[in-house]
């Protein structure tokens, strides 16, 4: 059933709105909506947990999900994380959580949340869809900025060939947009799972769907929009990044490369500058574009019989990316890399700093005891005095 905004009821007071972010359909800009007016949004009955940006521990700890490297330093994340969220979900008004690790959990697990979240009589799931010709690029991005070697077409090739592989079917158990939702509407019911399509160029429509279902004034987060750039890297660092993780291949550990690489060098690089205007940006061959938009137009014939709630309309998803060369031969900027190195330096020295603080202080001499008094008689004499006459 197809909403329009203006048609939305709010979730119930009292009532969670967990939302299931897939990854790189405008999530990040909405969590950052939502963080800076946490303290607005409770003078409208709305509670976003936490003091964070997102809930991406929390449900990690919740999932018991390991992050990072399989095999080389992936952890679990305390669940004191988890623990904690659950006790501020304990309240009057409404609740909104959000982090796009919910879109990977299995149904089993997802089935776990929602119970100690209050239950599927309490809990409204929303999830947020974009064609998956946009999502591609940055899907491809996302995963260089975490260490892949592969180059986009040979990537795509993968994702979207008749064989399934391990990387293909990690990436469809999250962007088969149909199944995805179809696997909460069995767990909270089809009544209480939202679908927001989110069309090409249109701004508002992720946070205007969000102040509808948690009936929030309008604009009231879509006029934070502007706060989070949050810019796809370029072409040409996209390919800067992928040939350093080929020479890092084996030589750091997951905790090294996320702070070194990740932390340092590629969010430097992506937030300290804007590109020009002749940087290309990371584009889908023809062929994959059309793919794309064949695989699109399924999920939304899909999602109009799936018997849950659309907000917008579903033949956004079926939009065809633009294509062109995937690999366009151009050097890095200048500023791109001295932002990049400036990045890595940056951190390593702070590191430095910290580790050399620490061993000072590890290292540093005990403090000489205070030297015992030394009494003579006559000052004996005279305090014992002092002490029976006081």
């Amino acid at each position: 059933m197809a909403l329009m905004e203006s048609s939305i009821a709010p979730i119930g007071q009292g009532e969670v709105l967990l939302h299931v972010g897939l990854h790189k359909t405008g999530t990040t800009a909405l969590q950052v909506a939502l963080a800076d007016s946490r303290e607005l949004l409770e003078e409208h009955g709305v509670r976003y947990p936490g003091k964070g940006q997102y809930h991406h521990k929390a449900i990690l700890a919740g999932a018991e999900r390991p992050y990072g490297w399989r095999g080389n330093g992936a952890r679990i994340t305390p669940k004191k994380h988890w623990n904690r969220l659950l006790k501020e979900v304990d309240y009057p008004g409404r609740v909104i959580i959000s982090s796009e690790f919910l879109d990977d959990v299995k149904p089993e697990v997802g089935a776990r949340l929602v119970e100690q979240l209050g239950g599927s009589d309490r809990v409204s799931v929303v999830i947020t869809l974009r064609a998956i010709g946009s999502i591609l690029p940055s899907a491809w991005q996302q995963q260089v900025k975490s260490g892949m070697t592969m180059r986009y077409e040979q990537w795509l090739e993968k994702i979207l060939a008749d064989e399934a592989s391990s990387k293909s079917d990690h990436f469809w158990w999250r962007h088969d947009q149909v199944a995805q939702v179809k696997r909460w509407a069995e767990i909270v019911g089809p009544d209480r799972t939202y679908a927001v399509v989110i069309a090409e160029g249109d701004r508002n429509a992720i946070f205007n769907a969000f102040e509808a279902l948690l009936g929030l004034p309008h604009d009231l987060l879509a006029d934070r929009q502007g706060l989070l750039a949050n810019r796809s890297m370029t072409a040409a660092e996209a390919e800067f990044v992928r040939r350093l993780n080929k020479e890092l291949v084996g030589q750091m550990s997951w905790d090294e490369f996320s702070s070194l690489v990740r932390r340092g060098l590629v969010l430097n690089m992506v937030e300290k500058r804007t590109p020009g205007p002749d940087e290309v940006k990371v584009q889908t061959p023809k062929w994959a574009a059309e793919r794309a938009a064949e695989l699109g137009q399924g999920f939304a014939d899909g999602l109009r019989t799936s018997g849950v709630q659309v907000i917008g309309d579903p033949q956004a998803l079926a939009a065809e990316p633009r294509s062109g060369s995937a690999n366009p031969q151009q050097a890095l900027d200048m500023d791109a890399a001295v932002a990049a190195a400036l990045g890595v330096v940056t951190e390593a020295l702070a590191q430095r700093r910290q580790l050399a603080e620490q061993a000072a202080i590890e290292t540093a001499p005990l403090p000489a005891p205070a030297p015992a008094r030394r009494w003579s008689a006559r000052g004996v004499a005279r305090a014992m005095k002092r002490g029976v006459s006081g």
